[in-house]
């Protein structure tokens, strides 16, 4: 027989640790509308969708645009790109 455990954790962090979730956050939710946009444009003008690695290669461009972004780091913001 096996037993299901679960465990409950609560996350308390300090102000600055929550600064920087909150930050990290905006990070990756503009990075996925930004994304999106670009798909829809895309698709709207008939082209075929953009693979992940297309997009990913676009995020060095986006921090140098968009300075805030530097704080977050690059394999976090590809994985939702």
């Amino acid at each position: 027989m096996q037993r299901l455990q679960a465990f409950k954790f609560e996350l308390m962090p300090n102000g600055e640790q929550e600064q920087d979730m909150r930050r990290f956050a905006g990070a990756r939710r503009f990075v996925y509308n930004r994304a999106l946009d670009i798909q829809k444009v895309n698709h709207a003008s008939g082209g075929k969708y953009i693979g992940y690695v297309d997009m990913a290669n676009r995020l060095p461009e986006w921090k140098k645009e968009k300075e805030w972004l530097k704080g977050a780091s690059f394999p976090c913001l590809a994985a939702v790109a």
